[in-house]
């Protein structure tokens, strides 16, 4: 079986415009939609450092990757508007080559070397679907399909991050003994008409009229501490209830550390520990019908997760509301 990822598109440098209803998230989606091709290429480039084995020298050398849209298809209907295709990653390979005359080995760089993965970007629900594959994992997957939507869209800047399991967080809080720390990011997330109300609440309204596009909050205590932190007082639970919806929308990170009952250390990341997946098998990953199946499937039963967690949490204040009336 191949593990499958998804990853939430948000429009990010232009998303108080969304707020403000002077932009919206499909006509920013169909504009991508008509601009995505395969000519435009992002550029990579980073300095290595080797050893030149004849003279012992230490040298550098520049080395550049090339990431870049292939065989895209579009499709779009009055239910749906979608795009698949590869994305390519193009890189040099530092290796030697034997000369048989001298006996010597001698450093050369294979150029253009490439790997590829097939993706299903659904444009609305803005999540794109995906696989990985050896030297072609997902922070270079969601990078690239990033900044290519940055070169493609020249007045909007996105952020790409890969989506959670909104049941996770709450799985793994109730594993800890004593929480020493939580560290949550949330950025602004992407606004429609059916998401405004759960969404657009206190918090994005502090960002938009401070005008910040990512908010950090850090809690702390002594590790010595005997009790740990409490993270059913109103500050901490504030801030793990925002990071939550958040979170489970692809739109910020939660980290917290701690430790079990027993003393185990525990440390927990939710863009690593709590990323959303699904399977697809082995030999159906370069099967575009069946990709995009798959990739279907998933969506509707993230969106289904989230949709049953919200009923729950919102039964969980309307029995709170009673017993505060009784």
């Amino acid at each position: 079986m191949t593990i499958l990822y998804y990853s939430k598109i948000n429009v990010n440098s232009n998303i108080f415009g969304v707020y403000d209803k002077e932009l919206s998230i499909p006509d920013i989606m169909a504009k991508v939609f008509e601009s995505l091709d395969d000519k435009q290429e992002y550029i990579k480039k980073e300095l290595k450092n080797f050893t030149d084995r004849d003279t012992g020298e230490a040298r550098t050398v520049e080395s550049k990757e090339i990431y870049n849209f292939s065989e895209l298809e579009k499709f779009r209907d009055l239910n749906e508007i979608y795009i698949t295709g590869k994305l390519v990653r193009r890189y040099p390979i530092f290796s030697e080559k034997f000369d048989n005359k001298t006996r010597k080995s001698k450093p050369i760089v294979h150029e253009d070397n490439a790997v590829s993965i097939n993706f299903y970007f659904d444009l609305k629900s803005e999540i794109v679907t995906f696989y990985v594959r050896q030297k072609f994992g997902y922070k270079q997957f969601n990078e690239a399909f990033e900044k290519l939507l940055d070169i493609h869209m020249l007045d909007i800047g996105f952020k790409v991050y890969l989506l959670n399991d909104p049941y996770k967080i709450q799985e793994r809080l109730k594993m800890l003994h004593k929480v020493r720390k939580i560290k949550s990011v949330i950025i602004p997330p992407n606004v429609n008409e059916e998401e405004l109300e759960d969404l657009f609440n206190e918090q994005t309204l502090e960002l938009k009229e401070s005008n910040v596009t990512r908010k950090t909050s850090v809690f702390e205590t002594h590790k010595k501490n005997p009790k740990g932190m409490n993270i059913d007082s109103g500050m901490v639970r504030q801030t793990l209830d925002v990071s939550n919806v958040y979170i489970s929308r692809g739109y910020g990170k939660l980290e917290i550390e701690g430790e079990t009952i027993d003393g185990t250390l525990f440390k927990y990341d939710s863009e690593v520990d709590s990323y959303y997946n699904t399977s697809i098998h082995e030999e159906d990953k370069e099967n575009r019908i069946k990709l995009i199946d798959a990739a279907k499937r998933g969506i509707s039963a993230l969106f289904s997760k989230i949709t049953k967690n919200k009923l729950q949490n919102n039964q969980i204040d309307i029995n709170s509301d009673d017993k505060n009336l009784n």
